[in-house]
C-alpha cells in the first residue's frame, strides 16, 4: 500500500499535483490548526474530487495545534505512521511552516520513505531531497480544481459557461474585426436606464443608434445579428436579444480575447481558457465576475476587460477592483490583465499614464491599451506577438 503524505498550507497546488502524480492509496494530510480555520483539508480534497480523484474515505486528517514545535511534529507524524507501518510512504514537504518540514524530511528519512518537495517556479516538478532525481507532473489542474484549493467556486453552471462560449465561438469574426479599430466609442450607446432593460430583455435598434468605426465594421454586425438596413452603421435597425446587447454595449472585447487565446492556447502554453466565470467564496453570497479566465504554468490568470471611453472611470479606480478580486486567493501564480479601450488610463501623449503604471506595476497587473489591442488585430495575431504582448512583461525574473 502507498501513502503520501502532504503538509498543508495557503498554497495546494504542489501538494495536489503530487496526490495526481503517485495516485497513492491512502492520504495522510497534516493539518494545523490556522489552516483547520480556514478548512484547508476541507478544500484539498474538494479540488482533488474535482480533479476525478476521491479521497473522502482514504484521507486521514492529523491535526497539529503546534506548528512551530518540532517535537509537537514529530508526535504527529508518529501517529500518522503508526496506523500504516507497513506501507510505502511518500512525505511531500513542499507546504508547511519549516519546522514542519524539517521535522518530516528527519523522520521520513529515518523510517526509509521517500521525501520530495517541489520549487515554486516549477510546481509539476518533484524533487528527490536524497538525490539529484525529479519526476514531472502531467496532471493539469483546471481553474475549478485551483478555486477549489482556496475555498471558492465558479458560481455560473457549465452548461450556461458552454452556451456562452459557444455563441462566442460564431461572433468571433465580429468581434476581430471590432478590434481592429478598438475605438472608445461605444457601438451601442444606451443610457444607463436602458442598458440596464436591454440586457435583461433585449432591444429593439432604431436607426441612428449604432456607432461603427468603418463600414467594414457596420457590415459584420448587420451580417452578424441580421440586422436591416443599407450597410451603413448609422441606418441599421433591428431586434436583438439580450446577449447581443451585451456583445454591442461591451462584450465584443470579452470574446475578442478568449478566442484569441483560445485558438493559440497550445503555442501559449495555456490550457482551461473560459469566458464569463463567476467566482466566490463557498458559503458566500457575493462574488465577481471573471471576463476571461485561463491556466498558464499552474497559476491562475483572469483578463477584466473594459470597452468604450470609461469617461466615468477618470481614475482608472478599475485598477483597485482587479486588484481585490486575485488578493482574494493569497496565491503567488495569480496574474491579472486589464485589456480597455478607454482613454481614461492614458496621458496626452498616448501613453499610460505615470500613476496607472505605477499602480499597475504595483499590483502585478498588465494593461493592454486600444492601440495594443488594434495592433494585435491587425496582423498581430502570432504566438510571439502575443506572448510578449501579455507574458513577458508580467512574468517575474527568474
Amino acid at each position: 500500500m502507498r501513502v503520501l503524505l502532504c503538509l498543508l498550507s495557503e498554497q495546494h497546488v504542489p501538494n495536489l499535483l503530487s496526490v495526481h502524480h503517485f495516485q497513492p492509496d491512502r492520504l495522510v494530510l497534516v493539518e494545523t490548526t490556522a489552516m483547520q480555520t480556514r478548512r484547508a483539508a476541507e478544500n484539498f480534497l474538494r479540488a482533488l474530487h474535482l480533479g476525478g480523484l476521491d479521497y473522502g474515505e482514504r484521507c486521514d486528517v492529523e491535526l497539529l495545534h503546534a506548528e512551530d514545535n518540532l517535537d509537537a511534529v514529530r508526535a504527529v507524524l508518529r501517529s500518522a505512521f503508526g496506523k500504516y507501518p507497513s506501507a510505502e510512504w511518500i512525505a511531500n514537504v513542499t507546504g508547511g511552516t519549516k519546522p514542519m518540514s524539517i521535522a518530516a524530511f528527519e523522520f521520513f528519512k529515518a523510517t526509509a520513505g521517500r521525501v520530495v518537495y517541489t520549487n515554486f517556479t516549477r510546481p509539476n516538478v518533484l524533487l528527490a531531497l536524497d538525490s539529484s532525481s525529479e519526476e514531472t507532473c502531467e496532471h493539469k489542474l483546471s481553474i475549478s480544481e485551483f478555486l477549489a484549493g482556496y475555498g471558492f467556486e465558479s458560481r455560473k453552471a457549465d452548461e450556461k459557461i458552454r452556451e456562452a462560449e459557444g455563441r462566442a465561438r460564431k461572433w468571433a469574426p465580429c468581434a476581430g474585426l471590432i478590434a481592429k479599430h478598438a475605438s472608445c466609442q461605444d457601438i451601442l450607446s444606451l443610457s444607463d436606464d436602458e442598458r440596464a432593460t436591454a440586457r435583461k430583455k433585449g432591444w429593439e435598434i432604431q436607426p441612428g443608434r449604432l456607432k461603427t468605426a468603418s463600414p467594414d465594421v457596420a457590415s459584420a454586425v448587420c451580417d452578424t445579428f441580421s440586422l436591416q438596413g443599407n450597410g451603413t452603421g448609422d441606418s441599421l435597425h433591428g431586434c436583438i436579444d439580450k446577449y447581443v446587447v451585451e456583445f454591442l454595449t461591451g462584450g465584443w472585447l470579452e470574446v475578442y480575447f478568449w478566442e484569441l487565446l483560445s485558438r493559440h492556447a497550445d503555442a501559449l502554453g495555456l490550457w482551461d481558457v473560459r469566458l464569463g466565470l463567476e467566482v466566490g467564496r463557498r458559503g458566500d453570497s457575493s462574488g465577481n465576475d471573471f471576463d476571461v479566465a485561463f491556466m498558464r504554468e499552474y497559476g491562475l490568470a483572469m483578463v477584466e476587460c473594459k470597452s468604450g471611453s470609461q469617461d466615468h472611470d477618470p481614475g482608472s479606480d478599475i485598477l483597485y477592483k482587479v486588484e481585490a478580486v486575485t488578493r482574494q486567493f493569497r496565491a503567488l501564480r495569480v496574474r491579472s490583465y486589464l485589456a480597455t479601450t478607454g482613454s481614461n488610463v492614458l496621458d496626452a501623449s498616448g501613453n499610460l499614464k505615470t500613476s496607472v503604471k505605477n499602480r499597475a506595476s504595483i499590483y502585478n497587473c498588465r494593461i493592454v491599451t486600444a492601440a495594443e489591442i488594434k495592433q494585435i488585430a491587425n496582423g498581430g495575431d502570432t504566438p510571439d506577438a502575443i506572448r510578449r504582448l501579455l507574458f513577458n512583461a508580467t512574468e517575474p525574473k527568474r
